[in-house]
């Protein structure tokens, strides 16, 4: 009887257990269908680029998506890669000039979503209001500051220069944060610099920052700027999260056409950015999907400047 009773008490649990699976109570049916990876960092710059990941979050649009989506600050385009290839985040924004440097390299990218390109006066060379420049010429033998004097605003100034007939050993690249920028032309550390928004208006503002010289013009007018992108090995292991990532960002690009949207969430993320400068600001556009055509540009002009030793084909980092 003692053997009637535990095997009569065994199938009530195995009938148990067998209709919470036929209910969907089992995990493993639903991480079938879902992202591989649900807690997601991202790594961003303080910059207007990357509202995008921020209107996301609040519109909900990761979390449609399966997806607990943690923004994390870096430093530069250089950072962003390295810390992705190293798992340190799982996607990044990155200016797309150190990403094809680093795919001619053999580092193993794939960009999955475009995120910003540029306008007219977004990317502008500025130095102080009563300071002796007032074009291009003037800056041979001047010291100017970028962030980075090896991507993308390097390629920007250089190949603006070069429109001006300024060629690029005829001036001093120093590097420098946006956020010291202001105060290395005012103590007189540099005589330009390669500013961005929201760093543009604040120095317009508080001293009459002047600008020189527009680098989004001439042969690079409404140039792309950055994408995300994630390792080969993230994207080949998780591609059900990478899948979950494109829709969930394409949203919130297709959302970013409303500079209402982007002006309320840039203050949540950029230091010291009010929301009255927010809503003056010049902004670049968000495009909503990736264009092989349009990153291509980017390799040839690196080809172009030098950047680059050869033509590279951008289709092998494109996911």
């Amino acid at each position: 009887m003692k053997i009637r009773r535990w095997t009569y008490a065994t199938a009530l649990v195995t009938l148990a257990v067998s209709a919470l699976t036929a209910c969907g109570g089992s995990d493993s049916s639903k991480n079938t269908s879902g992202p591989e990876k649900t807690n997601i960092k991202v790594g961003v710059l303080p910059i207007p680029d990357a509202a995008t990941v921020y209107l996301a979050r609040q519109k909900g649009y990761f979390k449609a998506e399966g997806l607990n989506v943690t923004p994390t600050i870096l430093a530069n385009g250089s950072e962003t890669i390295s810390r992705t290839m190293s798992g340190g985040v799982d996607f990044s924004y990155s200016a797309y000039i150190p990403i094809v440097q680093a795919a001619t390299q053999g580092v193993k990218i794939k960009v999955v979503t475009d995120g910003y390109q540029g306008r007219s006066n977004l990317y502008p060379l500025i130095t102080l209001p009563n300071s002796p420049i007032h074009n291009a010429k003037q800056l041979i033998g001047k010291k100017i500051g970028l962030i980075n004097t090896k991507g993308f605003p390097s390629l920007l100034t250089n190949a603006a220069l070069k429109n001006q007939g300024v060629a690029p050993n005829q001036v001093h690249l120093v590097e420098i944060q946006y956020p010291n920028m202001p105060a290395a032309l005012q103590n007189h550390s540099i005589d330009a610099a390669f500013m961005t928004e929201p760093f543009l208006s604040q120095s317009q503002q508080k001293f009459g920052a002047r600008v020189i010289l527009d680098t989004m013009s001439g042969p690079t007018a409404d140039l792309p700027v950055g994408g995300y992108l994630t390792s080969q090995k993230f994207a080949k292991q998780n591609p059900k999260t990478v899948a979950a990532f494109q829709r969930a960002m394409a949203k919130a690009q297709q959302a970013a056409t409303d500079r209402n949207l982007v002006s309320q969430i840039l203050p949540t993320y950029v230091k010291n950015l009010s929301p009255q400068v927010a809503q003056t600001i010049t902004l670049g556009t968000y495009p909503a999907s990736l264009s092989k055509t349009r990153l291509q540009r980017v390799a040839d002009l690196m080809a172009e400047l030098g950047v680059i030793k050869q033509h590279y084909d951008v289709s092998g980092v494109l996911q």
